[in-house]
């Protein structure tokens, strides 16, 4: 009888379903799947690819209540978000197609324009892309269906296969989004799901020579260590990684807004984002006002039970990650730090973990880690030198967003910060799917979007022809 291993409902804290612990040779069996879909794929022309992935779409939006419905229950985002999700999702399958014949446009080049070497007069060029094969595909806890839609739709759409490790706690969302796609027509092979042992998954991945490229979302320790083995191996990676995201306040911001955008940043989700807003700094003159503003406004977030339709905060992932969240507060507390605010009671069956504001100093685990959860850390600047200085006191560097009413100090600000993305008057919560996202430092190698996703699963060829 085959091992299982449970999924767990965070607001519950109970078994919510089981998925297979799959042997070595099971994911070995299922990327030989994949592989042996490619002549299939490729065989379909781009134009219906493109069909393909709009009724991919379509069968989505089908089901978005029940994919809704389901995704709240096994990561504990409320309800109200994760419709929004399943859209999302739905869209990027859109995008796919729309973009698919843009990229695959190439060019053609009379050589004729150069004079080396001797005989250009005579030959032309053509430079296209191809499909790279195989894609290895790890996806995060945090965002389930539109992770799996950024790398799986534009690697359909160039025509590669993809093998998909969902993470251990929430592996059905994107099961069931997998079927999805067999059903709208897509060749069996042309995306296989593997679960069980990460690490065991992720060196398959790696060792095995018929996976082209992997792409992989999740901590910055864990893709940077199989970037470097998958590299050696020749093969292409897309990392999106961890952030430790800064927050600017300057004196003249409108508040208002700076405080619903911090709200929103590091409390959506209960934080648990790469892109959340983790580390604010205030210039000293506003301080004290955002502080009670902030204070206020996370006091009237609503905790409970994520398929509650009013809910604001849900659960996290796992207990192991409330103990992580009680650990950086009393780290903060251990160096000097005071707790601002903290929520009053949370609901006692569930992984929940109270909304917490404090002060810390800069060596405090809550400044120098990501943290992955509710907490947030703030801090008063006396200038905007401080200010820049201190958002970049970080290893990592994928979003930061600066409030002020003047755009040219915000553009010098942001051409100073060490990240992948600098909002100006916005939440560092957003992301566009079609503009490259990614990061500085430790958060990330290449970028992600519907476009350059496509073109990093793609082979450059360059075809000459002498006349």
């Amino acid at each position: 009888m085959q091992r299982q291993i449970p999924v767990y409902e965070p607001a519950t804290g109970e078994v919510l379903a089981y998925v297979p612990d799959m042997s070595i040779n099971e994911v070995r069996d299922a990327i030989d799947k994949a592989y042996d879909a490619l002549p299939r794929l490729q065989s379909i022309p781009a134009y219906e690819r493109a069909r393909l992935l709009m009724r991919v779409a379509q069968l989505i939006r089908g089901r978005r209540e029940e994919l809704a419905r389901l995704l709240t229950r096994e990561i504990g985002r409320p309800i109200k978000s994760t419709r929004l999700i399943i859209e999302r999702t739905a869209r990027i399958y859109e995008l796919a197609a729309q973009e698919l014949p843009h990229v695959l446009t190439g060019e053609f080049v009379p050589l004729e324009a150069y004079d080396y070497p001797p005989g250009n007069e005579r030959r032309i060029a053509i430079v296209r892309r191809e499909p790279i094969g195989v894609v290895g595909a790890i996806t995060p806890f945090n965002f389930p269906p539109d992770s799996m839609a950024h790398k799986v739709a534009p690697a359909l759409a160039m025509g590669n296969t993809v093998v998909l490790k969902p993470s251990r706690y929430s592996p059905l969302t994107e099961s069931e989004i997998a079927k999805l796609i067999i059903e709208a027509g897509f060749p069996e092979g042309s995306i296989v799901v593997v679960t069980g042992d990460s690490s065991m998954i992720g060196d398959e991945f790696v060792n095995n020579p018929k996976v082209s490229l992997i792409t992989f979302t999740g901590s910055s320790k864990v893709g940077l260590e199989l970037a470097s083995r998958a590299i050696l191996n020749g093969k292409r990676v897309i990392m999106e990684l961890g952030g430790s995201d800064a927050m600017i306040i300057l004196e003249d911001a409108d508040l208002n807004r700076a405080v619903q955008a911090a709200t929103v940043g590091r409390f959506d989700y209960a934080g648990q984002f790469c892109n959340a807003t983790k580390r604010v700094i205030v210039r000293e003159e506003v301080y004290d006002e955002f502080v009670r503003r902030l204070t206020e406004s996370v006091a009237m977030l609503k905790i409970g039970d994520p398929l509650s339709e009013d809910t604001d905060v849900g659960p996290l992932i796992s207990r192991d990650a409330v103990e992580t969240m009680e650990s950086f507060v009393n780290d903060a507390l251990s160096r000097g730090g005071r707790v601002i605010y903290r929520a009053g009671k949370v609901p006692d069956r569930g992984f929940y973990y109270p909304p917490t504001i404090l002060e810390a100093p800069y060596d405090a685990r809550v400044w120098v880690e990501e943290v992955f959860g509710p907490v947030l850390p703030v801090t008063k600047v006396k200038s905007d030198d401080e200010a820049v200085e201190v958002a970049n006191r970080t290893e990592y560097g994928l979003d930061a967003s600066i409030f002020t009413r003047d755009f040219s100090r915000a553009y010098r600000l942001a051409s100073r910060i060490k990240a992948g993305t600098v909002f100006i008057n916005d939440t560092t919560r957003l992301r566009f799917d079609n503009l490259p996202f990614g990061g500085f430092k430790k958060s990330g190698i290449g970028r992600e979007s519907v476009k350059d996703t496509m073109m990093e699963m793609s082979e450059v060829k360059v075809i000459t022809y002498t006349l």
